[in-house]
């Protein structure tokens, strides 16, 4: 379930103290004074930063960032956006900022199962339709042909192109919102504004040759106690990327005293 939409200069909701935590206040006032005001100011920048990061609005890049609530933008000079009320009607915006300034402004991504398709739904959840001719409206209470996008990133330049199942290219301009161009040019080529905390971010990979390996790990891989000369041959190993033939080694080696 998508989370309530967060807009630009949105103040955080205070949280109510209760009278236990103002009387650990009092106690600690003497260490909070010595807190001087440049450190005070500092956190709340670093704070500020990191909601901007977490709440706000950026560019989408790959498609994994097409997800969740968006924005879709004509850089034009003014600028222009997609935006929508309440009978469905499809209809261009003058925008002063590029973060929504009312929820009009605001559609959904979603990306359809087993497909490279996308839906696009407005504020009220009515999908995004195309019709044959090029009308676009969101008013469809389900997913069919009319309402599958697919969306590209531009091979040249920075943007996305969109086009619906009858191969024709979305386009906004300050007159009209229609589907109906035969090419991706100025006028097709959009800037999506996703949310960042929707984002897919990489996972970050573990490097093997970095990663220290502890002396239980390596009892465990050769399933007995070990002594501190083995140890250290086997963290040689590891940092050589040959520890597991250490371990043969070293369990070989084992067999042998218990034999003698």
């Amino acid at each position: 379930m998508v989370s309530k939409l967060t807009f630009k200069n949105d103040k955080p909701k205070k949280r109510k103290r209760d009278k236990a935590g103002e009387e650990e206040d009092q106690d600690d006032g003497y260490k909070s004074r010595k807190t001087s005001s440049s450190e005070t100011q500092k956190a709340q920048q670093d704070h500020g930063q990191n909601e901007d990061n977490e709440e706000g609005w950026v560019n989408a890049k790959t498609k994994d960032d097409l997800n969740g609530p968006c924005m879709f933008i004509l850089n034009d000079s003014p600028p222009l956006c997609m935006s929508s009320d309440g009978s469905g009607k499809v209809f261009p915006t003058v925008i002063k900022s590029y973060d929504p300034s009312n929820v009009q402004q605001v559609f959904v991504l979603g990306n359809i199962v087993q497909s490279e398709k996308y839906t696009v739904k407005s504020y009220l959840g009515k999908y995004f339709t195309v019709s044959k001719y090029g009308i676009c409206e969101a008013t469809s209470e389900a997913i069919g042909p009319e309402q599958e996008l697919a969306i590209e990133r531009k091979e040249t330049g920075d943007g996305w192109v969109i086009t619906s199942a009858w191969d024709k290219y979305f386009c906004l301009s300050h007159n009209d919102v229609r589907c109906d161009s035969e090419s991706a040019g100025f006028k097709e080529t959009l800037m999506i504004r996703v949310q960042a905390k929707f984002r897919k971010r990489p996972s970050k990979t573990i490097d093997e040759s970095q990663r220290k390996i502890h002396t239980r790990e390596l009892e465990e891989k050769v399933g007995a106690p070990l002594d501190y000369e083995t140890i250290k041959i086997l963290k040689q190993a590891f940092r050589n990327g040959r520890l597991n033939e250490a371990i043969l080694d070293v369990k070989e080696k084992m067999k042998t005293d218990h034999r003698c």
